[in-house]
Formats: structure tokens, C-alpha cells, sequence
């Protein structure tokens, strides 16, 4: 199902404000609630904790907002991608190409992100959208447990 698709109304993409904070974090937790792989290091708390107004000062966030519901956020700072998370309602619906689209338009020279080694989905994903692994800033010492690959995106221009 593509955005068009769905039954919701299409997503618009804008900056996140201090009150769309605690969606953005219901929607990690959610992720981390339903991810099995993947062991939970903070708690609910813990994460909605991170979702403050200085996030908005140190970061570009972000949100896709779909008729007043926050179905996507993603957090950026100087190229490098920290989060893109998906809500459980909008996940495989074209809604992170759409966002990682709008980054690549923001850092036309290069994006870097991290990624779970276990995530392969999202390795997928990010592999057809260019972004390549460098091997040498592989991370397997995580507080979770499971290794990160870094992966990097470089305009074709």
C-alpha cells in the first residue's frame, strides 16, 4: 500500500514543533515495544525524555503530519540521520522514501545515518536509496547489544 493508497489523508512534511514531541516519541516506543530483536535500554520515560524543546535547538526534526496525527519523524543535524521512525499505520507506505527524499533535498552533498545489523529491512531500504556501508565504522559495542553498520548517502551530482 502506497500513501495515496490508505484510507488517511496524505502526510504533509514539516518542521516538528514542541507539541508534536510526544507523538514522535510514542511512535519509537512503539518500535522498540514491538521489535523483538532489539532490547530496550530506557524505558518509555526514559525516551520521552529526549523529545524536549532543546532537541528542536540542536536538530532539524521533522514530522509527517497527516491530518493533525504525527505519522512520521524524522531527527537530523549536520547530514548525519539520528532517527526515522515510522508509525505502525503508515510503515511500507512510501512515507520514509518521502522523508529521506526531503533530507536528501536539505543535504544535497551527503547523508550519513547508523542502522541495527539486525534491522535488515531498513538496511534494505537504505540501500535502494543509495546509502552504502563503511565498513570501517562498524559499531559492536552498542548499549543494546546488536551491532550498528554506518551508512552513507553522496549526491550522484
Amino acid at each position: 500500500m502506497t500513501i495515496e493508497d490508505a484510507q488517511k489523508p496524505a502526510p504533509i512534511i514539516r518542521p516538528a514543533t514542541v507539541a508534536d514531541l510526544p507523538a514522535c516519541a510514542a511512535i519509537i516506543n512503539d518500535y522498540l515495544d514491538q521489535t523483538e530483536w532489539l532490547p530496550r535500554t530506557k524505558s518509555h520515560e526514559e525516551v520521552a525524555g529526549i523529545f524536549t524543546a532543546e532537541l528542536l535547538q540542536k536538530r532539524t526534526v521533522l514530522v509527517a503530519d497527516a491530518g493533525g496525527e504525527i505519522a512520521a519523524y524524522v531527527s537530523v543535524a549536520d547530514g548525519f540521520l539520528y532517527a526515522i521512525y515510522i508509525a505502525p499505520g503508515y510503515r511500507r507506505s512510501g512515507l520514509g522514501k518521502i522523508l529521506l527524499d526531503e533530507l536528501k533535498r536539505q543535504y544535497p552533498a551527503q547523508l550519513e545515518l547508523t542502522v541495527f545489523e539486525l534491522n535488515e529491512a531498513a538496511r534494505r531500504f537504505y540501500e535502494r536509496e543509495g546509502f552504502h556501508e563503511v565498513p570501517e565504522r562498524r559499531d559492536d559495542k552498542t548499549e543494546e547489544g546488536v551491532p550498528t553498520l554506518f551508512m552513507r548517502w553522496r549526491s550522484a551530482a
